[in-house]
């Protein structure tokens, strides 16, 4: 991947309000952020017992307060391989690949992202029942999006 290409990367970015692009392909890696990095924003402390002086913070010993995902990425999902465009189907006015009360296998082809400008087929991963679409049809995604939800075989 040269400097151009990169380039290209940054501005299909800037164009889509995308904040992380990740691709690996064989002997290659490249991970790019924009914003903050949520994996390195620290957790906040637990809040100080009833009572207690609310100016003062939590006593040393106490846990950080748990993390808790919203329900709606705690499911089994198919996530996005890569940052770019989703369409659930290969054209306008096409079928789409796959609708909820479908079954998949690692094999099935669930939609397409388009990134600069390559239509990528993405298999569902996974054997089950799609029970939720999760994106809307030729809308942006992140790396690790989850794109459908599924109910595993």
């Amino acid at each position: 991947m040269d400097l151009k290409e990169i380039r290209q990367i940054v501005e299909l970015m800037k164009r889509n309000d995308l904040s992380l692009f990740h691709l690996e392909r064989e002997g290659f890696k490249i991970k790019l952020r924009k914003g903050v990095d949520f994996d390195a924003v620290p957790v906040p402390a637990a809040a100080p017992a009833a009572g207690g002086n609310p100016h003062a913070g939590p006593p040393a010993s106490a846990p950080a307060a748990p993390v808790h995902l919203p329900a709606a990425v705690t499911g089994t999902y198919i996530h996005s391989p890569m940052v770019g465009t989703f369409y659930r189907s290969s054209g306008p006015g096409e079928k789409a690949f796959i609708n909820v009360g479908d079954t998949v296998d690692e094999n099935t082809t669930v939609c397409i992202i388009e990134a600069m400008k390559v239509m990528n087929e993405i298999k569902a991963d996974k054997k089950g029942l799609i029970t939720r679409i999760m994106v809307e049809d030729a809308t942006p995604v992140q790396f690790d999006s989850p794109l459908f939800e599924i109910q595993p075989a």
